[in-house]
Parts: C-alpha cells; structure tokens; sequence
C-alpha cells in the first residue's frame, strides 16, 4: 500500500502513513499515539486488548522513533486533530529512537547541538517553508523584471572589500580567500553589460561578533543594476522586490496576525534619523560622532518609522563617506556624504547599498583615502577602465530579513545549520 500524507487523510479510507512518534499515551488498555509527518499531525488509537501485537511492539518505543501504520481513518469529533484517528491494524517500526537528550525546555545552545531534533518542532520547521517560499518570490520577480541570475566564486585571490575579517584557505598552495559578498563581481557584471544581476548565495566574515544578528555563514541577496540615476532608484527596486514578497507570503503561508505592507518606506537622512531619535525619543546616538547607529537607535528608528508612517519599515540614507567602502559615490554637492543607504524592518537593519562610483581615477583615489595601495586592487579598477555604466546595487540579508518577518529573537533561528564563533557543528 502507498503511503498517505496526513493532510490527506479522509476518514472511511483504508491508509498506510508513516511518520515519527510525536505522543505516546500509555495507559492500562488504551495508548493514544500522535503521529507527526511534514504535513501534519493525526492521532492513532491502540485498543490493547484487540491488538496486542501492535500493543506489543509499541511499549519499547521513544518518542522520535519512525513507524509506519496501516489502518482506517475513523471519524472521531472529540480528537483535536482533525476530527479523525487512525485505528491500526499493521505497524511496521522503520526506527527505534533513544531518549531525546532536549525538550520544549532546552537552551539554545544544547538545542543547537542537536538541531536536527531541534526542527522536528512543527513551528520551527514550518518557518523553513516559508522561507522556501518567500526566496522564491525573490526571485521570481528578479526574473519577470529582467535581471540576470548569476553565481560568483565564494573563493577569490582577494577579500572582497579590502578587509581583514575574511577566512583564509589553502588554494593549492596559494593563500586565497572565502568571499565576504559577491560586490566586486556583480559589479564586473555590470562592465560586461548584463545591466541587471542577482545572486542568492552563501557570504563568509571572519569577525568574532556574539549578536543575535551576526554570523560566520550566512547567504544573501545581491542584486546590481545599471544606468541609474542615483542611489533613490536602487531604493525603488528594493521596495518593489520586498512588497512582491511580503504579499506572496502572506496569500501562501498561514501565518497569524501577518499582513504585507503596502505603504511606501519612508527615507530619512542619518542627521535626520539622530534629530527625529532626539525629538521622539530624547534619545542620543552614542556612535552619531562615528557617522553611524547603534542598535538601539535601530529599534527606536522602526517603532518611530510604525507610529508616524505606519511603516516596519524605514531608509535611512546619505552616510558619511568616511563611513562607507571605497566603491561607494559621493555626493557631488558634498564629498563628505555618499550616496549610500540601510533598510531598517522591525528593528533591525537588514541590507545595505548604495549608488557605486564607475570612475577608475576616483576609485583609486577613494583606495588611496582609505589606506590601501590601488595597486593591490587592479584587477577591480580594471573593470572600468575599458567603459562602465552608472549603476549601484544591494547587499540584503535573507537571514535577518527572515528572522524579523518571523518574529525569531536571532538570526541563528531563521538559519537551519548555524556558524558563528563557536559554532562549527553540527
């Protein structure tokens, strides 16, 4: 007999589901059983006395083992799941489980050494199918809209934004680097003529940072595209991008109390993010000397950015040049500010990106004013010295933007293998 998800279980049908052990039951001439599959959850009852063998069978067994049940579903109007049960008349056990070594109660921590038990957790797994749908729509708008899907070397001769936390490897006897983001190539992208190019793919730092918002490994959205303008346009794509999803999500996930934004982000400068903290919030930017925002600025930002625009959303934008990677354009009015700008949602921000600067004498002037010797970057100045069109692009994290749209506390949730510092297994 094939097997039968749970979800399509009607009762009066004879049926073979399979699944783990979610509830044992065990009581003097009854066991109640919940059988989970990635569909669903269904209860099986075990009349002791009419079926000993399958009684038999059972009484050894742990939550988390694997069986299989022939059966009828009947209807059961007091069973919470569903309305039905399966009474058995076969069981076949795939795989017998020890104790888990977690429960409901377990820390992150533990519960990350044992992640793989840690997702049999209804919730936690369905988020993963939201996630597989939402960067889904990702990137099926980047395709409807023309762009280019591309996938750069996450092994490169250079760290990719002329930093130090970057993993070295061994690349056949030569040092070479994990790529921090795929930036200088999807800007060679843009040398070539592509216009449009996106790119969903694994980034690697190197930087010992213990947040709920950094990791070792994580995987991003890139997207760059030419003949712009100014850093607005770039702005413009992103929100489209985000709406389209936002919508997709919220037509195909159940998720309670979830409704896409449909307002427009609004944008704000950084001087007038620290003026609206000051006015809203009496609330001083520590690093404002620094030309930048804390976290908590972040959070306040976005509860700000909900009250006035009804918005999770919010641009903040024209950082200081100083502040910014030495591909990032000036403004032409004032060098001192670029063209450059964060997406904040929920709190937290989750990209960065900017209008990039296609002059090869600015761009080794601007290595020059950040301390590294252009001569070391050549084979990026290179790019456009033979002809390049204006254009800028993102950085998004699909990890934090994930996590926020789930509501997760930290990125290692919204992430089915975490690596951070100290985390390197399983």
């Amino acid at each position: 007999m094939n097997r039968t998800q749970i979800k399509d279980l009607k009762p009066g049908k004879k049926v073979r589901v399979a699944g783990f052990l979610d509830t044992i039951r065990n009581q003097k001439s009854i066991m109640f059983l919940v059988l989970s599959d990635v569909t669903g959850k269904v209860q099986v009852t075990v009349f002791k006395p009419e079926l000993p063998e399958i009684a038999a069978q059972l009484e050894p067994l742990q939550i988390g083992s694997v069986v299989a049940f022939e059966g009828k579903v009947v209807s059961a109007p007091n069973v919470k799941l569903g309305g039905i049960e399966i009474v058995p008349s076969k069981l076949e056990v795939l795989s017998s489980a020890k104790v888990s070594p977690i429960d409901e109660n377990t820390g992150p921590d533990l519960a990350m050494d044992y992640r793989w038990i840690d997702l049999r957790d209804e919730k936690k797994r369905a988020a993963f199918q939201v996630m597989t749908i939402g960067e889904q729509a990702f990137r099926d708008w980047f395709i409807k809209n023309g762009f280019i899907e591309c996938h750069t070397p996450k092994i490169s001769a250079f760290a990719s934004e002329g930093g130090a936390e970057v993993f070295d490897v061994n690349y056949y006897g030569k040092k070479a680097y994990l790529t921090q983001s795929p930036q200088l190539f999807k800007q060679m992208a843009m040398a070539a003529g592509f216009e449009k190019f996106f790119e969903i793919g694994p980034q690697y730092r190197a930087e010992k940072s213990y947040t709920n918002r950094h990791a070792s490994e994580s995987f991003a959205l890139d997207f760059e595209l030419s003949y712009i303008r100014d850093h607005h346009e770039v702005m413009d794509v992103l929100e489209s991008v985000v709406k389209h999803v936002l919508k997709v999500v919220e037509k195909k996930c159940n998720l309670e109390n979830f409704k896409a934004q449909t307002v427009k982000f609004p944008r704000i400068t950084l001087e007038e993010s620290y003026a609206l903290l000051k006015s809203e919030r009496d609330y001083d930017v520590p690093r404002a000397s620094k030309g930048d925002l804390d976290p908590e600025g972040e959070r306040l930002l976005c509860e700000i950015a909900k009250e006035k625009w009804a918005s999770d959303f919010i641009y903040i934008t024209d950082f200081p040049t100083a502040t910014r990677a030495f591909y990032t354009m000036q403004h032409e009015n004032d060098p001192r500010l670029s063209k450059s700008f964060d997406l904040l949602y929920k709190g937290l921000e989750i990209t960065s990106g900017a209008q990039r600067e296609h002059d090869p004498e600015k761009l080794k002037a601007n290595l020059l004013a950040k301390g590294i010797n252009p001569a070391d970057m050549e084979f990026y100045t290179q790019f456009f010295e033979y002809g390049c069109p204006p254009h800028g692009g993102v950085g998004f994290g699909l990890g934090r933007f994930f996590a926020r749209l789930l509501d997760f506390h930290a990125l290692r949730d919204a992430t089915f293998l975490f690596r951070g510092p100290d985390r390197l297994t399983p």
